[in-house]
């Protein structure tokens, strides 16, 4: 059995963010940023308080979602967004 390569050029115990309702209430990832500074975030669609972040590896979300890999190659200060779980990714860059 072939071993599939990791999707994202960062290691899989790099160290990302996402939200409680992801972890906790299976809510699904709707919101990927790929940060300036180089962190990747992971949420949901709901409103977010600092109370409700979790810091988890790559590897993790992709156990959590394996679609995150379609977004592996967002460039630094680039987000995804989607509607739903079967609506395409709408890419841009943040602001400045």
């Amino acid at each position: 059995m072939k071993k599939m390569k990791f999707p994202f050029s960062d290691a899989p115990n790099t160290a990302c963010f996402t939200c409680c309702h992801v972890l906790d209430e299976n809510k699904p990832i709707l919101y990927v940023s790929h940060d300036e500074d180089g962190y990747w975030q992971f949420l949901c669609d709901g409103n977010h308080k600092e109370e409700d972040a979790r810091v988890v590896s790559l590897a993790s979300i992709l156990s959590i979602d394996e679609t995150m890999s379609d977004l592996s190659e967002l460039d630094y200060g680039e987000y995804a967004e989607a509607e739903s779980v079967t609506s395409d990714w709408i890419v841009r860059r943040m602001d400045k």
